[in-house]
């Protein structure tokens, strides 16, 4: 079973064998263009192909993360209209003969969107039954769903439609403080530096979504969604300070503005939540969708005692529909219930040991491999003396967080840590780094839910801020990853080390890229980045070189 994420960004591919997720690789991470846009899954599909070992054909069913027929039912595309602007379930998109020479899958099958961002969330959570809270853009028709997932089972009960829609709105907040459309992340940490002053518009009335303040669309399709987010950003100037889009004024001139947006986002997701809850009366809640990528209201909602446990799958963008598709369909032949929960992220490409050594020639860089014994011990060395390190061990991580798989390192206990990471990485001075943790000293450090992917906020204990303050936020706040031996034996080894030597089980971990690039995957990759940057050092498996 093969599901695709197919649309105009962040295309990839999950593969599963018997309804259990065998590998799954994101588009970006092949071709190098950061989410993707506008390419095919295609050679991610061919990548989980060859590493299961089989062919196109071989394939029961392709599922495809969204129906594109029902989104040009909205959009009021017809004909040629809608082969020019939807081309993206077309056979040449999806299987181009350039890499599957003519062969076809036995059957396509497209899956609503937001059923497939359920599916992903509420199967990989382990749980048997719980609500499912999907927020992004919009998928199809809709732009927020509440679903109830028990056993075999899962469906939506309640949806809100994309004239409303929370994704939209965080993108327009972004746009006007002068970030891109798609730089969620960094508006969520200029929040914290400031004040929630402002009527940002979005709350939750009378069992609704509404945008306050904006007046009501009056056009459909493409042009509502263009409407909608040009009468939310004229509300934001009439009503936050400083009264008009960033253009060449500072960002932090902005961080109040940011603080009402995240503020009136967060407030919305607790409205949602408890209406999830009326609705279901569910106990657990899974959430996906892009919005769930937002670490502050995730911790929001998993400290709100709303639901007794809260699950984020760690590809909760678009991503993620690829594997909730599959599991859509799988479940169809095959009972889904009771699977294990997803513990940990890494199901992308591995690093083998010939390919390793091949990248590190081609490149023209001496290494020495190191038993592992020898070489945490000489990491830990390097991090220690102040020294950047590029990571890479084993299959990388899938979704957009570093997780000791594709990271750079850093030491939490010096401030200037931050500097030279973001330095390294060419990314703006103020932007936190997050830290990873031995699951087993989480709550030495961190007051919140342990999480594997980085994706739940937490607050960093008083008691230990001037210990690690390379990853303590001006508000006291972290997004930790709490790593365990199960999971990550060689980074959890690695933080062991670092515990021993310098006394805290913690390292600052951020995305082995640069600027504008997708996270690196393949050695070659590695090596690349390590090159572009400002690291000190690279590792990949048992391979240490140090810049001269």
């Amino acid at each position: 079973m093969v599901g695709l994420n197919h649309g105009a960004h962040d295309s990839s591919c999950a593969l599963l064998r018997d309804g259990e997720l065998v590998v799954t690789v994101e588009q970006e991470r092949l071709s190098r263009r950061k989410r993707a846009v506008d390419q095919s899954p295609a050679d991610a599909l061919k990548f989980c192909l060859d590493h299961a070992g089989i062919r196109l054909s071989d394939v029961d069913v392709v599922a495809l993360g969204s129906d594109h027929d029902r989104l040009a039912e909205w959009l009021h595309l017809e004909g040629a209209e809608r082969l020019r602007v939807l081309p993206f379930d077309t056979p040449e998109w999806l299987f181009p003969d350039r890499l599957f020479d003519g062969e076809r899958p036995r059957e396509v099958r497209p899956v609503a969107h937001h059923l497939a961002h359920a599916a992903s969330a509420f199967w990989p959570s382990g749980y048997e039954d719980c609500a499912v809270l999907v927020v992004d853009a919009m998928g199809e028709d809709t732009a927020t769903s509440i679903a109830l997932g028990e056993g075999r089972d899962l469906r939506i009960v309640e949806d809100f439609g994309v004239e409303t829609s929370l994704g939209f709105f965080y993108e327009a907040a972004s746009e006007f403080a002068g970030l891109g459309r798609n730089d969620g992340g960094k508006l969520m940490g200029l929040a914290s530096y400031g004040r929630a002053a402002h009527d940002a518009a979005l709350a939750f009335e009378d069992g609704t979504i509404v945008w306050r303040g904006v007046p009501d669309a009056t056009t459909v399709g493409r042009d509502l969604i263009n409407e909608r987010s040009a009468a939310l950003q004229e509300h934001f100037a009439r009503a936050s300070f400083p009264y008009a889009p960033r253009r060449e004024e500072s960002i932090m001139a902005y961080a109040d503005f940011a603080a009402s947006a995240q503020r009136a986002l967060e407030t919305t997701l607790l409205a949602l939540a408890a209406r999830a809850r009326e609705l279901t009366g569910r106990e657990r809640l899974a959430i996906a969708g892009g919005v769930g990528l937002n670490c502050t209201a995730n911790g929001k909602l998993a400290d709100s005692g709303i639901f007794d446990q809260v699950y984020v799958q760690p590809m909760a963008h678009d991503a993620g529909v690829a594997l909730g598709a599959a599991l859509v369909v799988a479940n169809e032949t095959t009972d889904l219930t009771g699977r294990s929960r997803m513990e940990h992220a890494y199901w992308g490409p591995d690093l083998a040991d010939e390919d390793v050594a091949k990248a590190f020639a081609n490149a023209g860089i001496r290494a020495e491999e190191l038993p592992y014994e020898s070489l945490l011990p000489e990491v830990v060395r390097l991090i220690e003396s102040g020294a950047v390190v590029a990571w890479g061990q084993g299959r990388a991580e899938v979704g957009p967080r570093a997780l000791g798989a594709r990271s750079f390192l850093g030491d939490p206990r010096d401030r200037q840590s931050l500097t030279r990471l973001n330095n390294a990485k060419n990314r703006e001075m103020w932007r936190p780094l997050a830290p990873s943790v031995q699951a087993e000293h989480f709550h030495e450090f961190f007051d919140g839910s342990p999480n594997p992917f980085m994706i739940v906020a937490a607050k960093v204990r008083p008691e230990v801020r001037t210990r690690i303050p390379a990853v303590v936020h001006v508000d006291g706040s972290a997004r930790p990853q709490a790593v365990t031996a199960e999971a990550n034996p060689v980074y959890h080894a690695l933080l062991g080390e670092f515990h021993r030597r310098a006394g805290v089980p913690v390292l600052v971990n951020t995305s082995l890229n640069v600027a504008e690039e997708p996270m690196a995957s393949s050695a070659a990759d590695i090596l690349g980045t390590f090159v572009k940057s400002g690291a000190d050092a690279v590792v990949i498996g048992r391979h240490l070189a140090v810049r001269s």
